[in-house]
């Protein structure tokens, strides 16, 4: 992910739009709900719908249970306990887990659809780290795209929430649209591979 001092490139590791839409749909990195459609190449895009940090069958957050965090670690659900939101498929360790997130799903569900907030912040897509990149402010869930860019998210937090929220709106768009910029653990050659494991 391109960050001040990263060393990389203003393009490294971005996905075109085809790119991402083929990843989306072939390769698995992530899920588009809503209706699709194929463009002339074949390749799917947008309609209508959310842009939810999905695996390619639909399993949202790469099946770790966003409830689990607010407990203060994260979990892998269960197929037994799921709830399907924007969909997809959430997958929670308990019962109760899935219970309170179909109760009130906006008061579990990571901000910005489980894209990472830093990159959200910056205008652009980016994957996520769930193990190491999470963390609960203000009663919310945030995902970043490692446990280093989760500390730099939080050394400014108020600034970066700002502006993560002031750019979501047009990101989420430009994201369903395919035209915005999407960083990938694979493409910046990143030890993080998806779904990503509790180990």
């Amino acid at each position: 992910m391109h960050r001040e001092g990263s060393g990389l490139g203003a393009t490294a590791g971005i996905l075109s739009r085809r790119a991402l839409l083929a990843g989306v749909f072939a390769a698995g990195l992530s899920s588009i709900a809503g209706q699709t459609i194929a463009d002339e190449d074949g390749v799917s895009g947008v309609v209508s719908g959310e842009i939810v940090n999905a695996l390619s069958d639909g399993v949202a957050m790469d099946g770790f249970d966003v409830v689990a965090y607010f407990d203060g670690a994260p979990a892998k659900g269960l197929a037994s306990n799921t709830v399907d939101y924007k969909g997809t498929s959430w997958l929670f360790s308990s019962p109760e887990n899935a219970s309170a997130f179909a109760a009130d799903p906006g008061a579990y569900e990571p901000r910005y659809n489980g894209w990472c907030a830093y990159a959200v912040s910056e205008g652009y897509g980016a994957e996520v780290d769930f193990v190491n990149g999470w963390s609960i402010l203000e009663g919310k869930l945030y995902l970043n795209w490692d446990a280093d860019t989760r500390e730099a998210f939080l050394s400014e937090q108020s600034t970066r929430i700002e502006r993560a929220e002031r750019n979501w709106p047009d990101l989420h768009a430009a994201l369903l649209d395919g035209s915005a910029a999407m960083y990938t653990h694979a493409g910046e050659g990143v030890a993080i591979v998806h779904p990503q494991r509790l180990d």
